[in-house]
């Protein structure tokens, strides 16, 4: 018995794959936070880094 044979009767294939549902729920759920913000919200926030003064409100 090698250790390809018990690693692969080992049933891990399960946690690949709770894997892999865990990621994609993860990624679907930053892309809909993303997206969802408002037009507003998301264009002051890209321009913080061009701010001299990025704490004051306009």
């Amino acid at each position: 018995m090698s250790l390809s044979d018990v690693v692969g009767n080992a049933g891990l294939a399960v946690w690949a794959e709770a894997g892999l549902v865990i990621f994609f729920g993860a990624f679907v759920l930053v892309a809909l936070r993303v997206l969802l913000r408002p037009r507003a919200e998301m264009r002051r926030h890209a321009s913080i880094p061009l701010d001299d003064h990025p704490g004051e409100t306009r």
